[in-house]
């Protein structure tokens, strides 16, 4: 009776604990989230190149609260946002808001100029976003050319996509062009007297970058969450040179660090609120070639990348649109791992990881019961004509996101998060998130060995 009595109180204080704890934690949110919506962000980023087979006109704008134009560079000599290399493409991106929101069909979709690292020339690229980021002219210089390309051409907002600092210093100097973007953008938008544009940064999976020089390197958390509307984290193609199968936009992995939970976990515990963080999904698959065929599980020995596709012109790339063709032939052998929450497929010798509709499910649960923004799709030209991918992520969105949001700041620790999660921290004093963490099963491992 008295180690009943122990047990009921010790459970009454744990609840109180909880209740104190909610109740500063979300009104930490909303002094850190400003206007946040309570609607979230299903955003999706769309290609130009994509436009013979994905023009803007077909897409389904009911699906996303926010599209991205994916995107712009930087110009190499002058450190300014280059413009299109094409008519075509300069013609695409001054029809691209006024399509958009023309097709809305009473939707108020917002559209987002992303500037970022040109793929084809990453190392140059690169070096010119660091370049442009370290000196204060410059800097201007970029800041000033993307308001008025934004301006120019009906968006709503910027989105940075540089990928990826690579030094400290690039880090700090990130840290002071957001804060400086977001003071020219308040600015013009008092010059103008309209709403500000929307700032966003679309990033690293984890908050911590691995397999740099510096291997202390780190991004500027209170300047981006000072500056930015929200944080897009990249947590897809995490094993592209990989010489075995692999998931490679897996939500866990209990072996490695490279996973979507533990990147949100990374942002989380650095203490970037989870109100300024939006969780990437793909709508492509990476596709290698087996170097044996009949060993064609997690972890066998690969021979090459899969070959060049049509849609995303790269070897081991292939879009949504393109693995459901070869769903449909019966020499397919399709398999989901519960354990990653990541589906694969092989047939003969080619072995393709990708994100199936019950995978997309899953995630954007996630996300919803870890309290995050919302998610992003990369890319929706890879969806298939019926937009199968897009419309199941809006749908779980819609399912998921109201009850979660109603239900407080705990919604992370779901099952499996923090098995495979919690040794994701990287232990900051400053992090909020951890210390909840922390005394909360604290708390509870105290009820239980009570009772």
């Amino acid at each position: 009776m008295e180690q009943a009595r122990v047990g009921s109180a010790m459970i009454f204080l744990l609840l109180a604990f909880l209740s104190e704890v909610s109740a500063s934690i979300s009104q930490q949110q909303q002094q850190q989230c400003g206007g946040a919506s309570s609607a979230g962000v299903r955003a999706g980023f769309w290609l130009p190149s994509s436009s013979h087979y994905s023009p803007l006109g077909s897409i389904d704008t009911s699906l996303y609260s926010h599209l991205y134009y994916s995107s712009l560079s930087i110009d190499e000599t002058r450190c300014a946002v280059a413009p299109p290399s094409s008519g075509e493409e300069s013609s695409i991106l001054s029809n691209f808001s006024s399509s958009i929101k023309s097709s809305g069909g009473g939707f108020a979709v917002k559209t987002i100029l992303s500037i970022g690292t040109d793929e084809f020339r990453e190392d140059v690229s690169n070096a010119a976003f660091s370049r442009m980021a370290s000196e204060k002219n410059l800097r201007r210089a970029f800041i000033n050319s993307s308001i008025e390309l934004a301006r120019a051409n009906g968006f709503d907002g910027l989105d940075l996509a540089w990928r990826f600092p690579a030094t400290q210093l690039d880090m700090e100097n990130l840290g002071d062009l957001l804060a400086e973007w977001r003071a020219e953008i308040m600015e013009d938008s008092t010059t103008r007297s309209t709403e500000p544009l929307l700032l966003t940064a679309t990033v690293y999976f984890s908050n911590h970058l691995f397999g740099m020089a510096d291997t202390n390197l780190n991004y500027p958390i209170d300047d981006m969450s000072s500056s930015l509307d929200w944080v897009n984290i990249i947590t897809f193609s995490l094993h592209k040179n990989s010489n075995v199968t692999t998931a490679d936009a897996p939500l866990y992995d209990k072996d490695s660090h490279f996973s979507a939970s533990y990147g949100v976990i990374s942002w989380l515990d650095a203490g970037l609120p989870p109100c300024k963080l939006v969780m990437g999904i793909p709508l492509f698959g990476r596709s290698w070639f087996l170097r044996n065929k009949d060993k064609n599980g997690l972890g066998a020995p690969t021979a090459a990348a899969g070959t060049k596709q049509r849609k995303s012109n790269q070897i081991g790339v292939i879009a949504y649109a393109e693995i459901e063709e070869y769903l449909k032939s019966q020499s397919v052998f399709v398999t989901h791992d519960n354990q990653s929450v990541a589906d694969y497929f092989y047939s003969g010798d080619l072995w393709v990881s990708f994100d199936s509709a019950v995978v997309v499910q899953e995630k954007v649960e996630f996300v919803a019961k870890s309290q995050l923004l919302g998610y992003f799709l990369s890319t929706i030209s890879f969806d298939d004509s019926n937009y199968t991918l897009s419309k199941q992520a809006s749908q779980s969105w819609n399912q998921y996101h109201v009850s979660s949001y109603a239900q407080g700041s705990f919604g992370i620790m779901q099952e499996g998060a923090i098995i495979q999660d919690l040794h994701a921290s990287t232990g900051s004093p400053s992090s909020w998130y951890s210390k909840t963490l922390s005394y909360l099963l604290l708390s509870i491992t105290l009820v239980l060995e009570v009772l």
